[in-house]
């Protein structure tokens, strides 16, 4: 039996003309109701919202504008999550990092012109391309800047738990190498080859829950 997410995801790569507009993947249509009779789709990111108009399945009018704010260039990553209706939370990766990007916003008030917020929440997830390494020697690198600031480094060896939309769980050792290298071992190979993963498919990891034997939340994205 299938199980929709809650909250259903995709990603896209941002690739050479992406400044015109990008396109909703095929595959994510059946999560949108009626998505056709909708003229603006909404973005959202650290709690400011962009509208930018619905041609079919691709977004125009007021992308540029998104893209130009948020700097996006070749080689990102862009995470869509599902909020409902046509609106989207929008998580930004920069691929050579693996991280999530920060941003300064200029938020205009009568009291406080040009303030600027930046906000200082450790990033929550990261997002990787599986590696033909990642399927030979069982083993998963995590981006340095992820574990840096979530403290994994230093630890030598850290129980996880790992689980995904379909409540499936999988016990994993996330291992380090002073403050240089961290990887998901013993385990990784299990979620690898419960997913059917392959070269080049893109996942991402996310933070439920930390403490004694934190919990993260794995998802296989999908781009069509």
């Amino acid at each position: 039996m299938k199980i929709s997410p809650k909250n259903p995801h995709f990603f896209k790569p941002i690739l050479p003309g992406f400044k015109q507009g990008i396109k909703i993947p095929k595959g994510f249509l059946k999560y949108l109701k009626k998505y056709d009779q909708y003229e603006h789709a909404i973005l959202r990111r650290a709690d400011k919202k962009w509208q930018v108009k619905v041609n079919g399945r691709r977004l125009e009018d007021g992308w540029e504008k998104f893209a130009e704010q948020h700097d996006l260039h070749l080689r990102d990553i862009l995470v869509f999550r599902h909020e409902g209706d046509m609106e989207f939370e929008i998580s930004i990766f920069d691929l050579n990092q693996q991280c999530e990007r920060e941003y300064n916003y200029e938020y205009e008030s009568k009291d406080k012109p040009n303030h600027n917020i930046k906000s200082s929440r450790k990033p929550s997830h990261f997002v990787c391309i599986v590696r033909p390494y990642c399927l030979s020697r069982d083993a998963l690198l995590v981006p340095k800047e992820f574990a840096s600031r979530n403290g994994l480094f230093n630890t030598k060896e850290r129980d996880l738990l790992v689980r995904d939309e379909r409540q499936r769980s999988w016990n994993v050792i996330l291992r380090s190498y002073g403050d240089k290298t961290a990887y998901l071992i013993d385990g990784w190979n299990k979620i690898r080859d419960a997913n059917c993963l392959k070269e080049g498919d893109c996942i991402m990891f996310e933070v439920v829950t930390s403490g004694n034997k934190p919990i993260w939340k794995f998802k296989r994205m999908t781009e069509q």
